[in-house]
């Protein structure tokens, strides 16, 4: 059988054996083990040639053809009578499986999908809010820690049995945390899948996160330049509310965006400037932390300062000077129970970096700190799985705190 590479975009068909079409469920059964074959045979091909990899082939999409023609001469030896053609899908398949992170790419593409779970060779997936057991979805460990290796590469980050953690974040800006055994019982792989960068808030209207008058509100919120404390538990949107916030503010200021991993993202504001955390590694002996960047970014002379997340006790404390003393329109988050939850986690922050001042001055310092609370809840059905994401709190705090020492909200 002779193949060309006008064949490129034909489906495959259905295996003819003795004139007779086979059922169609078999079929595909057949042909996914036939393309996971070939995609093996190809591995090792690759594994096996010292000079695929050649300095005149820059890219994954320079390899497209090369991989083709492999594919095809796989085909015309090993599997001349199977009626397997090959197809755009087999394609991307060995392309993944060869430059990318394998079976993963397919779920970190899915914009429905917002979290994977692996476990050795399990997966389960969150997709619309539901979980998803998907089963074992690799061959063998091994492909589990080819998938390791190709993200511990990408970070310049290690992980080992010495060192049996990694927190990084992959290509496209999903969050992924490993730990292997042996403080484990095997391999757990968490990725957060990062699809929400280009949401506006019309799209969170849309999913039904508010209404068109909460909407309205929260333009005058930015507009006006309230200083907002995003609350939720994980999982709630509290990053996504805040990424399509951030979006609303004027292209004449200047923010600064203070993450752990880049995961806010301003591509079309002329003066975003991103800073990021960095932990002290094998690779990297000098820590950056979360309070230090709050620090220099006093220095920069920003509009605005964006915290991604308050959870370090001395950043808690800068930040409440930071918009103490100018920084107006401000925005973090927190992880909190209510909007009364997230002030008083504030404060407790901040007074583990200043046990000596009183709880009242500390009140007192984020009642003015801080304008606006939003408290993001998921709902869920009666599986447990997330419905919605909904903002269920507007809170606005006075700057004063009432006669009993307490903040004073006003719920909308």
């Amino acid at each position: 059988m002779v193949l060309t590479h006008n064949q490129l975009n034909y489906s495959s068909l259905s295996e003819v054996t003795g004139g007779k079409i086979q059922d169609f469920s078999d079929s595909m059964l057949k042909k996914k083990q036939a393309e996971k074959d070939i995609i093996g045979i190809l591995k090792k091909r690759i594994r096996n040639d010292i000079k695929f990899f050649s300095d005149s082939f820059s890219g994954r999409e320079q390899y497209r053809e090369k991989i083709y023609f492999m594919i095809s001469d796989i085909v015309n030896s090993s599997f001349a009578y199977s009626g397997l053609y090959i197809d755009d899908e087999l394609l991307e398949k060995a392309l993944s499986e060869i430059f990318g992170l394998g079976i993963l790419e397919n779920y970190l593409s899915d914009k429905k999908i917002t979290d994977i779970f692996i476990q050795d060779r399990q997966m389960l997936v969150i997709k619309d809010g539901r979980k998803q057991f998907l089963g074992e979805v690799f061959n063998s460990i091994d492909d589990v820690y080819l998938v390791i290796d190709r993200i511990k590469l990408a970070s310049g980050k290690t992980v080992d049995q010495r060192i049996p953690f990694l927190n990084t974040e992959l290509y496209d800006g999903s969050r992924c945390s490993i730990v292997i055994p042996p403080v484990s019982d095997r391999v757990y792989i968490t990725i957060r899948v990062f699809n929400c960068i280009d949401f506006e808030l019309q799209n969170l209207l849309g999913l039904k996160m508010f209404d068109i008058n909460t909407c309205a509100m929260l333009k005058k919120f930015v507009a006006d330049k309230n200083n907002i404390l995003i609350a939720g538990a994980t999982g709630s949107g509290k990053t996504t509310l805040l990424n399509t916030l951030v979006k609303l503010i004027h292209q004449n200021e200047i923010i600064n965006l203070i993450q752990d991993l880049p995961e806010i993202r301003l591509k079309n504001h002329p003066f975003a400037r991103m800073l990021t955390t960095r932990p002290k590694t094998r690779e990297t002996d000098n820590e950056i932390s979360q309070d230090r960047l709050v620090y220099e970014t006093l220095r920069m002379k920003a509009d605005r300062i964006i915290l991604g997340e308050v959870r370090d006790c001395m950043a808690a404390y800068q930040l409440l000077q930071a918009l103490n003393t100018g920084h107006r329109g401000s925005f973090s988050t927190i992880h909190a129970d209510s909007c009364n939850d997230a002030l008083m986690r504030l404060e407790m922050l901040a007074m583990e970096y200043r046990p000596n001042l009183s709880s009242r001055v500390i009140k007192k310092t984020v009642s003015r700190a801080i304008d606006v609370v939003l408290f993001l809840e998921c709902e869920l059905d009666k599986n447990l799985d997330i419905k919605n994401r909904k903002i269920k709190e507007i809170a606005e705090v006075a700057d004063c705190l009432d006669k009993r020492g307490e903040y004073k909200l006003i719920f909308h």
